[in-house]
Formats: structure tokens, C-alpha cells, sequence
């Protein structure tokens, strides 16, 4: 083995210890991270909770649902109610005066002139049938004005006793949610957080324990972001939670162990 070759020799018996040394020293720096496990958001108010992470029910299946539904607006404003008819009062009309003519003179006789008398005509009967006339017609209108205003109190009465039946669009069926998904849910709502915090990246993880009746036996940081003003926030949140729900039907367990992630990135961006 001439000089050349040992130096070949020397030099890929040190890269292939180098390499080994990347390997077994290197690995040590790449630590695979916790993957959090993905829960969907409650959006629905279930009447029945289960033991997996599915959500679905209510509505309609029959009812299409329109291009505001597909959007998220679920719900639209009710049209206002329509207006009272507007009561015009007549003032009463003035009682007309009695008009004074002035009676008549006979031609005078040549031969002895008569005295002269004047002569009030009594229109007392003309005025009291006009009065007649006008009192007729204010309550016939009174009565039918009392007519329209009884059918729109009897059709609120009806309206209300009935209620206000909305259709919307759905599977059918009753709604349904996972009780992992309603915990988180909960704690996500109770969770405020203010402007001044900056640090998206920032994470807490919390461990829950819940008992079978559905109250917080314990909540605590498990692992601080960090931030102290999102460690903050956190921890109020878990002192604000009481009481979540009883277990689903069929539940033998008698307390569950929930782990949540706090990421601030992720809060700002459902909301």
C-alpha cells in the first residue's frame, strides 16, 4: 500500500466516523413535537352528548338551505310589525246660528195702518237631526275602528299561545356533539384574551380532571407558555370554569382526564 492510498484510507475512515458521530449526537437535538390532537368546535347547543369525536343533528333535511345559511347567517332579522291605522279625529263641526230674517211687511192700507211684528222662524228640529246624523256616524265608525284594533289583539293573542315555528336547515334528527369536543368548547369560551399580547407561538397546556357528574375536580397549567400575560389569561379562564356536563349515557368512568392546548395564535384566528 503505497503513501496515496493510505492517506485515502485515513481520510474516509474520519468522515465515516464523523458521520456516525452526526447520527448518534445530532439525534438528540431533534425531538419530535407533541402533535395536538385536533377536536372540531361545538357550534351547536346538543341535547345529547357521546362518547366520540363527532358533532351533527337537528334541522331539517327537507329544508334547503339558502346562500345565507351556506354563509353562516343562520338566523335573519324579523320583519318589523306593521303600523296602527292612524285615528283621524273630525273636530265637530261648529252648531250652525239661527238666521234671523226679518219678517215680512204688509202693504200698508191706505185706510188704517197696522202695526208691525217681526217674525223669528224655530229651526230647533233641523239642528237637533243634524246632531243626530253626526252622532250616528262618529260611533259607526267608532265601532268599527274598536272592530280592526279587537282582530289584531286576537291575532297577537293566537300568535303567542301558537309561538313562532322557524325552519332551518339540517340533517334531521337530534343534535348531537362529542363531550370531548363540549369541554373544550367551554374552556375555549371562557378564555379572554387582550390586544396587548403579541406572542402568537405562545402555548399552555392544561390538564383537567372532571368527575362523573360533570364538576371540575381539578385544572391546572401543566406546561407555562412562557408569557405571563397568557399564563395569565389561562388561569383565569380554569378558575372561571365550575362545571362542564354529566358524563354521556353509558359512561362507567368516574372521572376523565382532559389535556387542552392555549395557543393564542389559534384563538385569534376561530375566534
Amino acid at each position: 500500500m503505497d503513501r496515496l492510498q493510505k492517506k485515502c484510507l485515513v481520510g474516509s475512515a474520519c468522515m465515516h466516523a464523523f458521520l456516525a458521530f452526526v447520527l448518534v449526537i445530532g439525534s438528540a437535538f431533534f425531538v419530535n413535537k407533541e402533535r395536538a390532537q385536533v377536536v372540531p368546535k361545538v357550534r351547536i347547543v346538543p341535547t345529547r352528548l357521546i362518547d366520540a369525536a363527532l358533532a351533527g343533528g337537528g334541522g331539517n333535511p327537507k329544508v334547503a338551505p339558502s346562500e345565507d345559511q351556506q354563509k353562516g347567517d343562520t338566523v335573519k332579522p324579523l320583519a318589523p310589525p306593521p303600523e296602527p291605522p292612524k285615528v283621524v279625529q273630525t273636530p265637530p263641526r261648529p252648531d250652525p246660528k239661527p238666521e234671523v230674517k226679518p219678517a215680512r211687511t204688509k202693504p200698508e192700507k191706505s185706510v188704517e195702518p197696522l202695526p208691525l211684528k217681526p217674525v223669528v222662524r224655530n229651526n230647533n228640529e233641523k239642528i237637533n237631526a243634524q246632531r243626530q246624523a253626526e252622532a250616528r256616524d262618529r260611533s259607526a265608525k267608532a265601532e268599527q275602528l274598536a272592530k280592526k284594533f279587537g282582530n289584531i289583539e286576537q291575532s297577537l293573542r293566537s300568535g303567542f299561545t301558537k309561538g313562532t315555528k322557524i325552519e332551518v336547515w339540517g340533517p334531521g334528527g337530534e343534535a348531537y356533539a362529542g363531550y370531548d369536543a363540549l369541554v373544550k368548547a367551554i374552556y375555549d369560551d371562557a378564555w379572554e384574551v387582550s390586544d396587548s399580547m403579541t406572542d402568537d407561538d405562545s402555548t399552555a397546556k392544561v390538564r383537567i380532571v372532571i368527575g362523573r357528574s360533570g364538576h371540575v375536580l381539578s385544572a391546572q397549567i401543566e406546561r407555562r407558555s412562557g408569557n405571563s400575560l397568557l399564563d395569565k389569561s389561562v388561569q383565569r379562564a380554569l378558575d372561571k370554569v365550575k362545571f362542564v356536563a354529566p358524563f354521556p349515557e353509558g359512561s362507567h368512568d368516574e372521572q376523565r382526564t382532559f389535556t387542552i392546548n392555549f395557543n393564542l395564535k389559534a384563538k385569534r384566528l376561530l375566534g
